[in-house]
C-alpha cells in the first residue's frame, strides 16, 4: 500500500466508525432496515405532497380527491408503520445482544454524544408528533368533506353528489345533515362508514341505494338548526311556467297560494296551514307497512286538545304490522338536497330558462319523449341529436330545418338533463326517488304519494272524522295551466294575501 492510499483508508475507517456509532438502529437487522426504508419513503412523499398541496392552494386549483386520500390518510399510516418496525427491529437487536452476551454494534453511550443524541431524538419526536398531528387533523376534516363522501370511499354516491351540486343546499356539507354536531353521531357515522367501505370494496351494495335512509338522525337535530319550525310563514304566492305539447310549445301558467302557515297562524293562537304538522305543540305518528313509507295504515294525531287515531280502511289486514315513526320535516321534504327531476318538469324548466328554444316546433313533446327513450352514454349529446333528427325526419319533415338550426344546443341541454338524472350503472331512472312534495307521477298525472299517503279519503277515526281531503287547506289555485294568464294585473302581493 502506498502512502497515497492512507487518506483513502483513513476516510473509509472514519466513515465506518461514524456509521457504526451513529446509525445502528437503522440497519442492524432486516426489520429495522425495512422500517427505515418505509419511513424514509413516506417522509419524502409527505414533503412532496405538502408542496403539491401548497401549490394547489396558491393557484386556487381544486385538489384531486385520490391524491388527498393518499396524502392525508395513507402516508401518515405508512410513516407510523415504518417507525413501529424500526422500534421493533431495535428491540430484537437488544434481545439478541442480551442473549449472546455481547454488543453487536459499537455504540457510544457516554459524554456529549448522549446529550446530542437525546436532543436529536427529542427534537425529532416533537417534530414528528406535530407533523402526524397536523396530517391527522387534516385527515379528520377530509373524511368530513363532500369530496371524500362522494368520490373516494363512497363512489356509489356520485349520483347523489351530482344532484346535491345543483340543489338549494349545494353549499351545505354532507356531514352537516347526515351526521350533525356532537361526538355521538360522529362515531356512529364513522363505524357505519367502515361497513360501507367494505361493501363498496366487495361490490356488495344495493343498486339503487335504498331510501329513505334508516337510522338517520332526527330532522329536529339537523334541519332545524337552520330552519325554525316555530316561525309563522303565512301564505306565499307561487307560479309555475309550463308548456303544452302542441306545435307552438304554448306557454301555460299555474299559480297557487300556498298556505305555509305555522304556529300562531289562527286567531286562537294555534297552528295552521301546511306547517301545522311540525308545530312543537302537535305530534303526528304514523304506522307504515313498507320500507318506502308510502303505505300508511294508521295515524295518531296528538294536540293540546287530545288524541285522535285514524285507521285506513284496510288497516285490519295489517294489524300489528309495520313500523311507527314520528312525523318530521323529511316526511314531506324527503328530497331536500338530492333532488332528481322528472322528464316533463325538466323540459319545462329548460324551456322557461331558455336552454331549449321554444321556437322549434313540437320541441316540448319530443324532448320529453327522447328523455324517456335514451340512456346516458359516452356521448349522450350525439345520441340525443340523432334521435331527434330521426323523429323530425319521419314525423315533422317540414320542421326539420328549424330543429337543425338549434340542434347542438338542444342536444347538449337534453344530454345534461339525462346525465344528471339517469344513472344506468346504479339503476337510477326517472322517478326512482320520487318527491313527496309533488302530487304527480313521472308522467305528470296525479299519483298516490306525497300528501295522498294520508290525505286520501281512506283514513277514518272512531268518531267518523276523516283526515281532511280539502285541497284548500294547503293551497288556493289561482290558475291551472292557463295561457296568457294575467290574474295578478294591478294586484299587489300584500293586497292579494289580505283578501
Amino acid at each position: 500500500m502506498t502512502t497515497g492510499d492512507a487518506p483513502a483508508r483513513s476516510f473509509q475507517q472514519r466513515f465506518r466508525a461514524w456509521y457504526k456509532k451513529r446509525l445502528p438502529i437503522f440497519w442492524d437487522n432486516w426489520v429495522s432496515a425495512a422500517g427505515s426504508m418505509i419511513a424514509l419513503v413516506a417522509v419524502f412523499l409527505l414533503v412532496l405532497m405538502f408542496f403539491l398541496y401548497l401549490y394547489n392552494m396558491l393557484v386556487g386549483r381544486e385538489s384531486n380527491p385520490y391524491v388527498d386520500l393518499i396524502g392525508f390518510m395513507i402516508l401518515p399510516v405508512l410513516l407510523s408503520g415504518g417507525l413501529v418496525l424500526l422500534v421493533l427491529g431495535n428491540l430484537l437487536r437488544r434481545a439478541r445482544e442480551k442473549r449472546d452476551g455481547r454488543v453487536h454494534t459499537e455504540t457510544m453511550f457516554a459524554g456529549k454524544d448522549v446529550v446530542r443524541r437525546a436532543v436529536l431524538v427529542a427534537g425529532g419526536t416533537f417534530v414528528l408528533l406535530i407533523g402526524i398531528g397536523l396530517f391527522s387533523y387534516e385527515a379528520y376534516h377530509y373524511t368530513d368533506s363532500n369530496q371524500f363522501c362522494s368520490y373516494v370511499c363512497h363512489e356509489v354516491m356520485i349520483p347523489e353528489a351530482t344532484a346535491h351540486a345543483s340543489s338549494p343546499h349545494a353549499n351545505v356539507k354532507c356531514v352537516d345533515c347526515h351526521i350533525g354536531p356532537g361526538a355521538d353521531w360522529f362515531v356512529r357515522a364513522k363505524l357505519s362508514g367502515i361497513r360501507q367501505v367494505f361493501a363498496v370494496l366487495s361490490d356488495d351494495f344495493h343498486r339503487p341505494i335504498p331510501t329513505p335512509v334508516e337510522n338517520l338522525r332526527p330532522a329536529r337535530e339537523t334541519c332545524e338548526v337552520c330552519h325554525w319550525p316555530a316561525k309563522f310563514h303565512g301564505s306565499r304566492l307561487v307560479t309555475y311556467q309550463r308548456y303544452a305539447g302542441d306545435r307552438d310549445n304554448s306557454a301555460q301558467t299555474t299559480a297557487l297560494v300556498l298556505h305555509v302557515g305555522g304556529p300562531g297562524g289562527a286567531a286562537a293562537g294555534t297552528a295552521s296551514g301546511i306547517h301545522w304538522h311540525v308545530d312543537p305543540g302537535n305530534e303526528v305518528r304514523y304506522r307504515h307497512v313498507d320500507r318506502e313509507r308510502l303505505e300508511i295504515v294508521e295515524v295518531v294525531q296528538s294536540t293540546p286538545a287530545g288524541e285522535i287515531r285514524y285507521l285506513r280502511d284496510d288497516a285490519d289486514q295489517h294489524e300489528r304490522q309495520g313500523s311507527w315513526r314520528v312525523m318530521d320535516c323529511l316526511d314531506c321534504h324527503n328530497r331536500p338536497t338530492h333532488i332528481y327531476d322528472l322528464p316533463h318538469r325538466a323540459v319545462d324548466l329548460a324551456l322557461a330558462t331558455g336552454k331549449l328554444d321554444s321556437a322549434v316546433p313540437w320541441l316540448r313533446r319530443q324532448a320529453e319523449r327522447v328523455l324517456r327513450e335514451i340512456e346516458p352514454d359516452s356521448d349522450t349529446a350525439a345520441l340525443v341529436a340523432d334521435r331527434l333528427r330521426a323523429i323530425y325526419a319521419a314525423e315533422y319533415p317540414g320542421d326539420l330545418a328549424a330543429l337543425e338550426a338549434s340542434l347542438p344546443a338542444t342536444a347538449a341541454a337534453l344530454a345534461a338533463i339525462l346525465e344528471r338524472n339517469v344513472w344506468p350503472r346504479m339503476r337510477i331512472t326517472w322517478n326512482t326517488y320520487p318527491s313527496h312534495l309533488s302530487h304527480f307521477d313521472e308522467f305528470g298525472e296525479f299519483g298516490t304519494g306525497g300528501c295522498f299517503r294520508c290525505h286520501d279519503g281512506r283514513h277514518e277515526a272512531a268518531t267518523g272524522a276523516m283526515i281532511t281531503t280539502d285541497c284548500d287547506a294547503c293551497h288556493a289555485v289561482l290558475a291551472m295551466e292557463e295561457r296568457n294568464w294575467d290574474g295578478l294585473q294591478g294586484i299587489t302581493a300584500e293586497a292579494f294575501l289580505r283578501r
